[in-house]
């Protein structure tokens, strides 16, 4: 597995993909906050800036499935994956280097936007309004595992499915269409309010709507709300990293 984990990293690295990832993601950043220092009048502020994600923490949840997607659905179209089963390499251990890879190039690529963007809002934009730089990193920290898990059940959706599109549409009703169902009958159910609050879009949208410019209070300033995003990001690590590996070891037999 290590050296296939190491392959991997060479190969993304010496492929124009990641460098045109980190360039449009910390473009965005950068363009957001030149729009804004150009033509934001009143919302010229670093709170406005930070707002944008701070107010909308899914994102990060999308961008765990954009990632693998970017680097390895190719690779499943023009035959590669079949050629690295072929050359003796598990499905399992596949995926388990595809996930770590993923995960670090994802790491990388969010410090880099992530740092783009607090440069950028501190240099061209108004220290001002509620939202500081300090919930905006507190973001990224809350959703880490979140966004794990977002990519690791990405990455085996690719997998399992023969079609790509299929394994889109199954990752996003399982992350986002779901749990609005789910909450939906929670509110006529309430014995099932508390098990739809631990999924990570319900109990993230509770807050969207208090990240203004008003006021900002976020899903995890209170150490319940950061256990409730570290705990339900574990779990979901935990669980599509062992579906991973019980159902492709079914693939290989």
């Amino acid at each position: 597995m290590m050296n296939y984990t190491k392959s991997e990293f060479y190969r993304i690295f010496i492929t124009k993909e990641i460098y045109t990832a980190a360039g449009l993601l910390a473009g965005i950043a950068l363009l957001l906050n030149a729009a804004l220092y150009f033509f934001g009048n009143s919302y010229a502020n670093t709170s406005f800036s930070y707002s944008n994600l701070v107010a909308n923490p899914m994102v990060f949840a999308f961008m765990g499935m954009i990632i693998p997607f970017l680097f390895y659905e190719g690779g499943k179209r023009n035959g590669n994956l079949k050629n690295t089963v072929a050359g003796g390499i598990s499905r399992v251990k596949i995926f388990a280097g595809e996930c770590v890879v993923s995960l670090a190039v994802s790491t990388l690529l969010m410090a880099i936007t992530m740092g783009v963007w607090v440069l950028s809002a501190n240099l061209l934009l108004e220290k001002a309004g509620p939202v500081e730089w300090k919930d905006f990193l507190g973001e990224g920290a809350a959703m880490y595992l979140i966004a794990a898990a977002c990519l690791i059940s990405g990455i085996l959706f690719l997998e399992i499915f023969d079609k790509s599109i299929i394994g889109i549409l199954v990752w996003a009703a399982l992350w986002f269409l779901l749990p609005e169902a789910f909450m939906y009958l929670a509110i006529r159910f309430p014995v099932l309010y508390q098990p739809a609050m631990w999924l990570p879009n319900n109990f993230l949208a509770v807050n969207t709507s208090h990240v203004n410019t008003q006021e900002c209070i976020t899903a995890w300033e209170t150490m319940e709300g950061m256990t409730r995003c570290v705990l339900s990001g574990l779990a979901g690590c935990i669980i599509f990293g062992i579906s991973g590996a019980v159902l492709l070891k079914r693939r290989d037999l």
